[in-house]
């Protein structure tokens, strides 16, 4: 099931990588470290399983995936202004 926006993660020295389906999302999971899984990980692949099963839209998997991402510090922040897209606001100060 592909996803509307790709999310872009890191992926240690190796650089980023763009997740374009949910059955990506739950490849990362499943590549997590077993020593820092916990509930939200846990919750997270739940809810992409339930999107493969069309209990839920892919979408709203990837809002939890992004939430989890932006957690762990993984989420790669983009530029791009398409709405919608995972951007970290930053504020100018004069």
């Amino acid at each position: 099931m592909r996803l509307h926006l790709p999310v872009t993660v890191t992926v240690g020295l190796s650089g980023s990588r763009d997740l374009l389906t949910i059955g990506d999302l739950l490849d990362f999971l499943d590549e997590w470290p077993p020593a820092r899984r916990g509930p939200i990980r846990e919750n997270v692949r739940r809810l992409c399983l339930a999107a493969l099963a069309q209990e839920m839209s892919a979408e709203e998997a990837r809002e939890a995936f992004v939430a989890f991402a932006r957690m762990m510090n993984v989420l790669e922040p983009t530029f791009d202004p398409v709405p919608g897209y995972d951007m970290r606001s930053t504020a100018v100060r004069r």
